[in-house]
């Protein structure tokens, strides 16, 4: 399940960030066959872009929405729009808000440990039930 490798990921063997957390995991899950080159696309959006603003967590896993359901681009695939908009409003209807910094205050495991497993593991469910939901509009690229 996306959520146990999700969790995986964010192992610190691996070093992820979140939003690199959430796309290895969906790339495995899905069999999404993506590059190493593709994956390292993740790496800036972690940290709320490294500024603190949007959990980059849902960063990748719009990514993964973006790279499972477009077909040749964003205007000719307007499924990913709703599903974007569904993802984000879900994770901030669970976890009351999608800002990096104010998320890592409320769920982090304590002061000196600034960890976004609560993000991580909330991200990779919702994602798993919206590509379920949606698994029909899925493009078979291989």
């Amino acid at each position: 399940m996306l959520k146990e490798l999700a969790q995986k990921y964010w192992d610190d063997k691996y070093d992820l960030n979140c939003a690199e957390c959430l796309i290895y995991a969906a790339n495995e899950e899905y069999e999404l066959n993506l590059s190493k080159e593709t994956l390292k696309t993740m790496s800036a959006f972690g940290g709320g872009m490294a500024i603190g603003e949007m959990c980059g967590v849902i960063s990748g896993a719009i990514a993964a929405i973006g790279i499972m359901f477009t077909n040749i681009s964003g205007h000719k695939s307007p499924i990913v729009r709703e599903m974007t908009t569904e993802f984000i409003n879900k994770f901030k209807d669970i976890l009351g808000s999608n800002n990096c910094i104010k998320l890592r205050e409320e769920y982090k495991k304590s002061k000196e440990d600034g960890t976004c497993i609560v993000m991580v593991e909330t991200a990779a469910e919702i994602l798993q039930d919206i590509v379920i939901k949606y698994d029909k509009f899925r493009v078979n690229w291989n």
